[in-house]
């Protein structure tokens, strides 16, 4: 069962209203446009994602948390537990860092996807003071809405995993986990706990709340690119068609623009590649070179079409790792396939 089924079995159910907003999924916003349609200005450093635009995902219902109560338990197979306070995690070496958060239900070419700077402090030095015991296999991360997920130690126990607290220069929101969230660079939302509570070191392997409904327990981004704008038309998954004249301002006689983002778990974008033939050609694009390979990669393309007709258009993106696929493999594992866009070009 995924997540938009059980949604709609909780919503037959008399109880319905309230249990679906108990158990919520991801919810976003449309994004604005990305880019001017002059193709002299540069591809920006950075596109962030304003808080408003930012995809919210939730187990539960917000949890509301007392900042002056909050602590975080480090607890399991450790040699001391500790538990931290929020001065203490704030009072710890800072760091901002831009990375981009995407939902594992996020469809080719979807909303549920955002880039944010956000400010944190490394929890690798707590599970060294903490001391993770040689059985310890995973963490078990918990929120304080008793969502739960699990990593591998190896997986939490790098150096950019962060505990961060403020996002785009703000505090967190309540929605998006305040005072404490956890970030582990490379996977999808799910396994980055909001209003974190406790990281458990466990040696017993174990699954979290999506996992069980069949969702991936590994939840790693795959590469791919997501189409975000054509000309002046803004499309997604759910508005994959545009029409266009072929004069005035937003016409496709005198060229159209072609824009999105591309993104990887762990290496950098090495090439985004379009095509408008329904992927009988394609040709390498312009983009930009993000420092980290967490931040969404930004590209664009003018096309010069000389007639009008009905065009398909495609983008896929190549990592150091692989090429994304034409196709999703598996939507559990989190989508990997190429938006079609069609677009209708008019006399």
């Amino acid at each position: 069962m995924n997540r938009r089924e059980l949604l709609k079995l909780l919503g037959q159910t008399s109880g319905g209203l309230i249990a679906a907003s108990l158990l919520s999924g991801c919810q976003a916003k449309a994004i604005d446009l990305l880019f001017s349609l002059d193709p002299d200005e540069p591809l920006p450093d950075h596109l962030i994602t304003p808080l408003g635009e930012f995809y919210v995902q939730s187990y539960a219902l917000p949890s509301k948390v007392n900042a002056d109560k909050w602590t975080l338990k480090i607890t399991g197979e450790v040699e001391t537990p500790l538990t931290l306070t929020l001065d203490e995690v704030l009072r710890s070496p800072q760091e901002e860092f831009y990375l981009t958060m995407e939902c594992i239900g996020n469809p080719a070419g979807g909303n549920l996807i955002g880039n944010a700077q956000w400010t944190g402090t490394p929890l690798l030095p707590f599970l060294k003071k903490a001391g993770i015991k040689p059985e310890a296999t995973e963490f078990a991360l918990k929120g304080a809405d008793w969502y739960e997920t699990t990593l591998p130690v190896a997986d939490v126990m790098r150096s950019d995993v962060r505990l961060v607290h403020r996002m785009n220069g703000e505090a967190l929101t309540t929605d998006h986990g305040y005072p404490v969230r956890i970030i582990v660079p490379g996977h999808f939302g799910q396994k980055q706990p909001k209003w974190l509570v406790e990281v458990k070191a466990i040696a017993k392997p174990k699954t979290g709340f999506w996992e069980n409904q069949g969702w991936s327990n590994v939840a790693e981004i795959p590469t791919h690119a997501l189409t975000r704008q054509v000309q002046k038309s803004r499309v997604w998954n759910k508005q994959h068609q545009v029409k266009l004249e072929r004069d005035g301002d937003a016409g496709w006689e005198k060229g159209m623009m072609i824009a999105g983002v591309a993104l990887d778990r762990s290496s950098p974008i090495t090439a985004i590649e379009v095509s408008t033939d329904n992927g009988e050609t394609w040709r390498s694009i312009e983009q930009n070179r993000p420092e980290s390979p967490h931040e969404w990669t930004l590209w664009r393309y003018l096309w010069k079409p000389t007639q009008p007709g009905h065009y398909t258009l495609l983008a896929r993106a190549k990592s150091e790792r692989q090429q994304q696929p034409l196709e999703d493999k598996n939507g559990k594992d989190g989508s990997s396939g190429v938006l079609r866009i069609q677009a209708i070009l008019q006399t």
